[in-house]
């Protein structure tokens, strides 16, 4: 089952939401209802309370905290009752609210303190609930109390009936999750939830305190239903979660001869093994027929928390005689007495039940003395997550971008003035704007796992629809990257996923021929490498041919049969970032339109971030994007070319050399250098910008990673380090290749950022 624990804060954070907005919507439905306010008002305030209880009830399950879910459910249950009109919200309700309010904020705080609900003692709670299912909201004041009395027995008697008489048809519902889903047990609970919100639930396999649990990870679930809505309803209600394959609604049609009984089993009080013995009985039960509920339930019957402490009844079905049932319980040693009438909720005499000392029944007071009691007065408890609107975060590095520019300037008119002062006033400054960049970049990260966690899916549905098989991984969720380009990284992941299933892995036959596994293996991947962020998407498919590549370029015209012999194999791969190019021979609603690959590459340049291509036929791809943590504010080398000052990232450089020209040498008429026995090119960057290359004995360069390869790019000088704003070039520039955007310095001159990769790769195919 996938770990929940990195949502714990949000989870907290939202459950003190909800609890706020029902205890204020509580207050003020109540408010309403005493100042006679109008229907439109009241309904507004119940349909919001209904809501919150049943998203808390939702969120809690998926968290794993059943026994909150649970408590949500009640409260959720019995605000139902108001919303259909079957009881008044009057101030006993609104007190029974108020204490599920509070049972619910001790929960969550326990939670916090301790990572799980803590042992509550919400039976007394439960009991205050019921009486409102039972008796129509018709609750009792201190000065009914003598009527009160009168009336308790039959209520306590419907409590304890193992099947009231239950309205509507009886349906068999199966239900099959996917093979591959992940939270089971959850949406087991969910489904649980969902049917007794339009019915009863009286038989569930596997059993109920398993699924209650949230323990149900099987494949196929099945509950017995009583409810007046037609079948199609049923199968919406369930089909609506996530994991369900599919779900079978049968009614219940009972065979001939087969009658219901309501069966009660009394043991004695001073039985040593009341469990173990009820257990047995209960076992005999269900070789005679079929269990259909038992008051309590089997879990508590088995542990020997019987009714009272000292019997339990069963709802059953069975072909046999009264007296045939009876004669069976009989033989059972410490059975007292049995009762089986027939029919439903014919309960027999209860039986004077013992007391403890406090006037309560004996066994009820020694369960209820183990656990802790509610928080009359909860403790104040403020959220430590606040929602913020991630404009105020853009405004907010926008105007820390300005202030390192201004810092920038300051810095220089520092220099120049020689104040030793103000110079170590600027020091301070410095560090301090530092540390209000380092926290807004911070607030601004968000886990990759938002974007990752919407592939599987996707993934599964296109490779069945391929008729291909997969198995996906999923390495670095929790990587965090800044804002900005999480936005973007969604629709280029798409792309390179899509693409690795059309192109890359192959159908199941094809693998078993080629010696692979059936199933073929996709990987995204995500890796902090220094000042950078690496998304790897990777697959063991056929890989790229690079003649294939060549073929198709030159049959769309691409590029000419000169170029094609010239170029390199990992050139020619890498002209599948050229608009309009395609290897699909027929356009399917999936991929051959030429249209993606060129998105891809256009999108990690507006991220200022690479992408490579590794390939290898019959072997598999791998794509590397290489992308900044963040967009708004980045550490640069200024160089200098032809008296220009131009800005590159660091996060591109791998070293800066001094390149002297006896060192280099040529192959294929291309300039090289041989660093730490590694070839790297040498291109100059007046070249690439069209301008005249210098006659220079010595110069600078700066190493660059282009993934595939290395490349040494010379300039006139190498000036310094610095923090930069990046600025957008704007609509009317934004075709222009090779530039990443432009920077302000302190001294107010206008800098381009050169985006290495677009200046060596634009038009080339690589390099």
């Amino acid at each position: 089952m996938e770990d929940l624990s990195q949502y714990l804060d949000e989870f907290l954070a939202d459950a003190r939401d909800r609890i706020d907005s029902l205890s204020n919507a509580i207050l003020t439905l109540e408010k309403i209802v005493k100042e006679g306010g109008s229907e439109e008002e009241k309904k507004a305030m119940i349909d919001q309370i209904f809501r919150d209880a049943h998203t808390l009830k939702g969120t809690a399950a998926t968290m794993g905290f059943m026994k909150l879910s649970e408590v949500a459910h009640k409260m959720e249950n019995l605000f139902d009752l108001v919303r259909s009109g079957k009881v008044e919200p009057t101030p006993d309700l609104i007190d029974v609210l108020l204490e599920f309010l509070d049972a619910i904020e001790g929960m969550v705080d326990s939670i916090e303190e301790s990572g799980n609900e803590g042992d509550f003692d919400v039976e007394e709670l439960f009991a205050k609930a019921e009486k409102f299912f039972s008796g129509g909201g018709k609750t009792k004041s201190e000065k009914e109390a003598p009527r009160a009395q009168e009336e308790e027995a039959p209520q306590a008697k419907e409590e304890v009936s193992p099947a009231e008489e239950v309205p509507g048809k009886k349906y068999v519902v199966r239900v099959r999750f996917h093979k591959d889903a992940q939270l089971r047990g959850v949406r087991a609970f969910l489904i649980l939830s969902d049917l007794e919100d339009i019915g009863e639930v009286i038989k569930t396999n596997p059993d109920r305190s398993i699924i209650e649990d949230g323990k149900a990870d099987v494949d196929v679930l099945e509950f017995v239903v009583a409810t007046d809505e037609d079948p199609e309803k049923i199968k919406t209600l369930v089909t609506r979660h996530p994991e369900v394959e599919d779900a079978e609604i049968e009614e219940l049609k009972q065979e001939e001869g087969v009658k219901t009984y309501t069966v009660t089993v009394y043991m004695q009080k001073d039985a040593p093994l009341k469990g173990v013995r009820s257990y047995l009985v209960l076992q005999d039960l269900q070789k005679m027929g079929d269990v259909i509920k038992t008051v309590p339930d089997r879990v508590s019957i088995q542990n020997g928390e019987l009714t009272d402490g000292y019997y339990f009844g069963v709802l059953l079905t069975s072909s046999l005689s009264p007296e045939d049932i009876k004669k069976v319980i009989l033989k059972h040693p410490d059975v007292q007495d049995a009762d089986v009438q027939e029919g439903e909720g014919k309960e027999a005499p209860k039986p004077k039940e013992e007391t403890a000392p406090s006037g309560k029944p004996a066994a009820a007071s020694a369960k209820k003395a183990s656990k802790k009691k509610l928080p009359s007065t909860p403790k104040v408890k403020v959220s430590k997550i606040i929602k913020v609107d991630v404009g105020h975060l853009d405004r907010l590095m926008n105007l820390v971008g300005e202030l390192v520019i201004t810092k920038g300037r300051l810095e220089q008119i520092a220099e120049r003035l020689g104040d030793r002062e103000l110079l170590e006033t600027l020091s301070t400054l410095s560090r301090l704007l530092t540390e209000l960049q380092d926290e807004i970049m911070e607030m601004r990260l968000t886990p990759v796992a938002e974007v990752f966690n919407k592939f599987p899916r996707m993934v599964r549905e296109l490779a069945r629809k391929m008729g291909k098989e997969v198995d996906f991984i999923i390495e670095g969720a929790d990587i965090e990257v800044d804002r900005t380009i999480l936005d973007k990284l969604g629709d280029v992941l798409v792309h390179l996923l899509r693409n690795a299933i059309d192109h890359g892995i192959e159908p199941p036959e094809e693998r078993e021929k080629a010696g692979k596994p059936r199933a073929g293996r996709l990987e995204l991947i995500a890796r902090r490498e220094r000042s950078h962020v690496e998304i790897i998407v990777k697959d063991d498919g056929r890989g790229i041919d690079p003649e294939k590549i060549k073929r198709k370029a030159l049959e769309k015209g691409l590029i000419t049969p000169e170029q094609a012999a010239e170029m390199s194999d990992e050139e020619a791969i890498n002209l599948i970032f050229l608009p309009g190019f395609s290897t699909k021979e027929q356009v399917t609603d999936v991929s051959g339109r030429g249209v993606g690959m060129d998105v891809v590459k256009d999108v990690v340049k507006s991220l200022n971030g690479s992408i490579s291509v590794q390939s290898k036929v019959g072997e598999g791809s791998v794509f590397v994007l290489k992308l900044p943590v963040s967009m708004a504010i980045i550490q640069a080398l200024l160089i200098e070319v032809q008296g220009e000052v131009y800005a590159v990232p660091i996060n591109n450089i791998l070293e800066s050399i001094e390149i002297k020209r006896e060192d280099t040498k040529s192959i294929g008429g291309k300039e090289v250098i041989v660093l730490r026995g590694e070839i790297i090119p040498v291109v100059m960057l007046h070249e690439l910008f069209g301008l005249p290359v210098p006659e220079m004995n010595e110069f600078p360069a700066i190493i660059i990673d282009l993934g595939a390869q290395k490349v040494a790019v010379g300039v006139d000088k190498l000036l310094h380090k610095k923090d930069i704003v990046i600025k957008s070039l704007g609509k009317m520039l934004s075709h222009i290749s090779g530039f990443a955007g432009a920077t302000i310095l302190g001294d107010g001159s206008v800098v381009l950022i050169i985006e290495i990769n677009g200046l060596l790769g634009g038009g080339r195919g690589g390099l």
